[in-house]
């Protein structure tokens, strides 16, 4: 090789050296560009690697909060039937509620006492109170079936108060006075 270079001449050797070294440093502007590509490359894997956990994240509140939606849309449904169905409607739940506790009475084989009837229309709520208070007497084992209608009857009755008057110790009879509730409201367009 060091023939061939004594075979050129002086402004061929210049060009050449000149064709070197800038062959040299487009070599470490290659090398300069990789590196500062390598790292641009890993500064943007990194992010994506962030931004591909952050939306991951943002996916799962996103299905959370689509879950509670639907959550709520269901509660919203339950409402609305148990509504329709549990509580008394207007000034027709009125008579609803009476025919209701005489069903109760029927069914649990008792006869109707006389009631007295308590409704709680204070202001303007958008459920309101209708009490029924009687005096019966029971022996236990009918209490318990009559309790347990209460419990399961289809719409809403809560048992306000029971008061125990007297106990028969002899017959085992049972003087209650017992207060049971219900709920009507009106229609709001």
């Amino acid at each position: 090789m060091p023939e061939l270079i004594e075979l050129l001449s002086q402004p061929e050797r210049r060009r050449l050296g000149g064709l070197g070294l800038v062959a040299g440093l487009l070599v470490l502007l290659v090398i300069a560009s990789l590196f500062f590509w390598g790292y641009r490359l890993n500064g943007i894997r990194t992010e994506a690697v962030r931004l591909t956990s952050e939306l991951e994240k943002i996916s799962k509140q996103n299905e959370q909060a689509r879950q509670e939606f639907e959550s709520w849309q269901e509660t919203r449904k339950d409402l609305e039937e148990l509504e329709a169905t549990a509580f008394y409607q207007g000034a027709d739940g009125l008579e609803a509620f009476r025919q209701d506790l005489k069903n109760l009475f029927q069914q649990s084989g008792l006869a109707m006492p006389p009631i007295n009837y308590q409704y709680d229309e204070t202001g303007k709520k958008l459920f309101n109170r209708m009490a029924a208070s009687f005096a019966v007497r029971f022996s236990y084992p009918v209490l318990k079936k009559f309790l347990y209608r209460v419990e399961t009857w289809p719409r809403i009755l809560v048992l306000d108060q029971l008061n125990f008057q007297k106990i028969d110790n002899a017959t085992g009879a049972l003087d209650l006075r017992i207060t049971l509730s219900g709920y009507y409201h009106e229609k709001t367009q």
